[in-house]
């Protein structure tokens, strides 16, 4: 029964309806077993369809929704769902969106997708505790140079070369004139800190496993200048950084 019933599912993801399994279907009038697949698949993808156009509005409201329904049809029809969780589904729409290269896709399209799933994502993410001012002062200082962050479930960088968080959030067109180096913490709404090429090494460095020590020598290469206790206070003000066990 397990087996039938992946068949079953498989063909109403798209798969070839084979021999064995039209034998297993009931015949109706006027509905043969291709038919009665067919209903299900149709309700499938639309409902599929349905869950992407709540992930993605903004990048609906870009696009324009006519296009962006026809675009979304075309997913959907290659990419089937692997969960029962409808909010897992369409993790990939920006990288889709990139693939196709359309004249009908605005530019800033694909990272605006990719910043909606993320935000998503980090608003559905576990809350822990982070580091703060007191925890950051315990530690001893001769320890500090070789410490090594870790962001939170809840935060993440984001970096793109459009403005996505001013598109994103409906903000004056005239802030659309530059990209977006961002760190952000999603917990009872979404918080934003616009990093400037120093700050972006510096919060990358860690992010990617480097040490305190590495992290302020990747950001004094872009600034002699660079501010390592505003950007230590940054991080410990947003609750985006504990520390790598």
């Amino acid at each position: 029964m397990a087996g039938l019933q992946r068949q079953m599912m498989a063909v109403v993801l798209g798969e070839p309806l084979e021999p064995a399994l039209r034998g297993q279907v009931i015949a109706r009038p006027s509905l043969d077993a291709e038919d009665q697949f067919a209903i299900y698949q149709h309700a499938t993808a639309a409902l599929l369809e349905q869950a992407l156009a709540i992930s993605y509005p903004a990048t609906a409201r870009v696009m324009g929704s006519g296009t962006f329904r026809q675009i979304i049809a075309d997913y959907v029809a290659v990419t089937p769902s692997r969960s029962g969780d409808l909010e897992a589904y369409g993790a990939d729409v920006g990288d889709f969106l990139e693939r196709l290269a359309r004249a009908d896709i605005p530019l800033t399209a694909p990272d605006l997708a990719r910043f909606e799933w993320l935000v998503a994502q980090l608003a559905r993410a576990p809350e822990t505790p982070a580091l703060d001012h007191e925890k950051l002062a315990a530690i001893p200082s001769d320890q500090l140079p070789e410490l090594r962050f870790a962001l939170v479930p809840r935060a993440a960088l984001f970096r793109s070369s459009h403005p996505v968080l001013a598109i994103w959030s409906e903000a004056d067109s005239a802030q659309y004139d530059r990209g977006d180096s961002l760190l952000l913490v999603c917990d009872d709404a979404l918080r934003t800190i616009k990093l400037n090429p120093d700050a972006w090494a510096f919060h990358s460095t860690l992010s990617a496993g480097g040490a305190l020590r590495e992290a302020v020598e990747a950001a004094i290469n872009i600034n002699p200048d660079f501010d390592l206790g505003s950007s230590l206070d940054q991080i410990l003000r947003m609750g985006a950084s504990s520390i790598r066990s």
